[in-house]
């Protein structure tokens, strides 16, 4: 004798099958996050070279107590300039068409791109001592422009994505 059947229980057989994206449309989109990160870095490195030829002026610098805050407050003003137009295009490109993981995203391509192309110049530079020579200013400089490097793009993408309709109502 098996089981007795329960009584007042509808059953429907179970599905267990799963409806998911297909890998296609999973590797268009890291293939066109790869390409927007190669884009966006070829953009950066050329306005940062153009942002580093400008000519500094020296009513500036006459501003500042010492010439090297005054050279390196110009300096970080113009790299963050740079690095704010090149940004704002890609910022918006990825808060349109990235969902609500864009601002996760835009984080994780400045940290790849802070990884792959600036840390093992710095690991060098470290280890041969070639970073000793530099005063605090220099240093302050370099770490903001690495902190600025990582962070203005998710900053721009938090600021530009869609708001979330799921808002709360009041009483």
């Amino acid at each position: 004798m098996g089981p007795r059947p329960l009584s007042a229980v509808v059953g429907r057989p179970l599905n267990f099958t799963v409806r998911g994206q297909p890998m296609r449309k999973q590797l268009f989109l890291a293939g066109a996050c790869l390409g927007l990160v190669c884009a966006y870095y070829y953009a950066l490195v050329l306005v940062e070279g153009y942002a580093a030829a400008l000519p500094l002026s020296p009513r500036w610098i006459a501003y500042f107590p010492f010439r090297v805050v005054g050279f390196l407050s110009l300096s970080l003003l113009y790299d963050t300039v740079a690095l704010v137009l090149v940004s704002l295009p890609v910022a918006v490109l990825l808060a349109r068409f990235g969902g609500r993981r864009a601002t996760a995203v835009a984080l994780i391509m400045t940290t790849a791109l802070f990884v792959v192309t600036t840390v093992p110049s710095l690991i060098e530079d470290i280890s041969r001592g070639a970073l000793a020579g530099f005063h605090t200013p220099w240093r302050l400089y370099m770490a903001f422009a690495f902190l600025e490097f990582i962070a203005v793009l998710p900053l721009l993408v938090w600021l530009l994505r869609k708001p979330s309709n799921n808002r709360s109502r009041g009483p």
